[in-house]
């Protein structure tokens, strides 16, 4: 369950950023009350899921493999 989420972890963020990107451009704007925390907890997502898949890698074995 543990490695599934780390796994997971980098396409959430890349999601969540992609999903406030479309919002804030075509919807309507967000305020930058909630703009920040989500861009903080994208970016968050997205630099352990690159560090997951980085120590895989240098484990010689899949992050996807469960």
């Amino acid at each position: 369950m543990k490695k599934k989420l780390l796994a997971l972890s980098l396409p959430a963020g890349l999601i969540l950023e992609v999903i406030y990107m479309i919002v804030n451009r075509f919807l309507c704007p967000v305020s930058d009350h909630v703009g920040y925390p989500i861009m903080i907890a994208s970016i968050l997502l997205m630099l352990v899921g690159i560090a997951y898949h980085g120590y895989c890698f240098g484990k010689h074995r899949s992050p996807w493999k469960f």
